[in-house]
């Protein structure tokens, strides 16, 4: 016997492959981005509509907030972008859920990415009520400062996910799984 424990002449001893445990947390945010990426492919083409019909809404009446064209313009193109890094987000979440390295790797990205569209997004909340690119800076009406106080809460619970996806992604467990599968 050798040193191996085999018998003189035997081949090579094959081990089974490593077997690596996915951490939850890796699960737990692939569902997450499977939900927040289907979510915002379905949900934000309404958003869009509601900048085109706003007066619809409105009952004949005159619309309470008026949107400057240049900034309709810019949640025209926010709008659009955001679809896109829905299904981003969606891709990803199909990624984490097969356990793929290129799907951590683009969740950190991500996240990075969504934080500065936060802060950006929450920057001119404040900029569209305060400049009066929802109607007049005068005298503010209470939509326009209710819009912005939704906004601004809505903004910064909404950084909440990024800040948690990109924690998990870069925690050790995390990390070492995805170096022992190779990935």
């Amino acid at each position: 016997m050798d040193e191996y424990g085999q018998n003189a002449g035997q081949g090579p001893v094959i081990l089974p492959p490593m077997y690596v445990v996915k951490p939850a947390s890796v699960t737990v945010f692939g569902i997450l981005n499977i939900v927040f990426g289907g979510m915002g492919i379905l949900c934000t083409p309404f958003s869009m509509l509601m900048l085109f019909m706003g007066d619809i809404f409105n009952m004949g009446q005159p619309n309470p907030i008026e949107i400057a064209g240049g900034y309709k313009t810019f949640l025209l193109c926010s709008s659009i972008a955001g679809i896109c890094f829905a299904g981003w987000q969606l891709s990803l979440g199909i990624g984490l859920l097969k356990f793929k390295g290129w799907a951590r790797r683009g969740s950190i990205i991500y996240a990075c990415i969504a934080l500065v569209w936060g802060i950006a997004g929450l920057i001119l909340t404040v900029l569209a009520v305060s400049q009066g690119w929802m109607g007049p800076a005068e005298g503010t009406s209470p939509a326009a400062m209710g819009g912005m106080v939704g906004g601004l809460c809505g903004g910064a619970i909404g950084m909440i996910y990024p800040v948690l996806l990109l924690i998990f992604m870069n925690t050790a467990k995390v990390k070492e799984a995805f170096e022992a599968k190779g990935e």
